[in-house]
């Protein structure tokens, strides 16, 4: 359920690139429907939701405090990410949206990869 809501919240991110077009092609996708300072709400929530679901991971013990401390350097990178991308400037959003969900998931695989090897 994690790995849905962060692709949701970074597709949603990458969608507000495309919202004149889509808007004007009739597409009906969350910015072209919500707008661009809803669309930014959208995708912090999910990927909060993210966080919650990967929580929860742990609490029902498929990850220990590697992971748990991997879940809390994501939601760091997270907030980056979101302040990266603002309504008035969407300058960054490539960087938000390709560059910190590769970082993203890097680093989160590395802390998995840890906790496997040293807590097994």
């Amino acid at each position: 359920m994690a790995a849905l809501f962060w692709v949701s919240g970074f597709d949603v991110l990458y969608a507000i690139a495309d919202i004149n077009f889509d808007r004007a092609n009739g597409l009906h996708s969350i910015p072209a429907r919500f707008g661009i300072k809803r669309s930014l709400l959208i995708a912090k929530t999910l990927h909060l939701v993210t966080l919650v679901f990967l929580v929860l991971s742990v609490l029902t013990g498929d990850g220990g405090l590697w992971v748990a401390f991997g879940i809390v350097v994501v939601g760091a990178l997270f907030a980056y990410e979101h302040s990266l991308v603002k309504e008035d400037d969407l300058s960054k959003l490539n960087m938000a949206f390709f560059t910190m969900n590769g970082i993203i998931a890097v680093v989160f695989a590395v802390f998995v990869v840890l906790d496997e090897l040293l807590i097994g």
